[in-house]
């Protein structure tokens, strides 16, 4: 009678791990806090030095082109619904030779809504990420509750001609209004 109780106590253990470890075996890559995000050090050499990509963002998924276009003033806002919500860049599907394996090994986020500290206290901001290439889980970042730029490295990815970068919400910052959280910008760094 004892063997069918041991895969329930097997499962619930399982699922007591994932609840205490929620990036199960990911390493956690903590942000590095550096300068306020400032429109007029908006900008600046990144992966774009190499090609540009699509980016798209919530569910169902919907082109979010102020993620990355250098402007402190506007942000992408997730879904009502945030949870489990993605922030995806695909690359072209078609890159010139010399763009082949292309290092990609961190990227900046400005997180919130920055336009001033009124808004960045109302709007919610996002707590934690996971960063996936090609549907593969890299890591899974912390981001800290700040206006200021917020840089992650990891171990250098080579990206090729059609490949797929995504960020994944897991846990939010609540603001004071009932808002979903907002990102101003991310930058993709790489490309040298």
């Amino acid at each position: 009678m004892k063997w069918p109780l041991r895969p329930v106590m097997l499962a619930l253990a399982i699922a007591a791990h994932a609840r205490a470890n929620p990036s199960g075996n990911l390493p956690v890559l903590q942000a590095k806090v550096t300068h306020p995000v400032l429109q007029d050090f908006m900008g600046g050499c990144s992966l774009r030095c190499a090609f540009f990509w699509e980016t798209v963002g919530g569910r169902p998924a919907k082109p979010a082109p102020e993620l990355c276009d250098d402007d402190a003033m506007t942000g992408w806002m997730a879904p009502q619904d945030w949870r489990n919500s993605t922030i995806t860049f695909r690359l072209p599907k078609s890159l010139p030779s010399e763009c082949r394996d292309t290092p990609f090994y961190g990227l900046s986020v400005a997180n919130g809504m920055i336009g001033t500290l009124k808004d960045f206290h109302n709007h919610a901001r996002v707590k934690t990420m996971t960063l996936s290439v090609n549907g593969k889980p890299v890591a899974l970042l912390r981001l800290a509750d700040t206006w200021k730029w917020q840089d992650f490295h990891f171990e250098t990815i080579p990206l090729n001609q059609g490949d797929i970068i995504a960020l994944s919400i897991g846990e939010i910052y609540p603001g004071k209004d009932p808002e979903p959280p907002v990102i101003t910008e991310i930058v993709l760094q790489g490309g040298h």
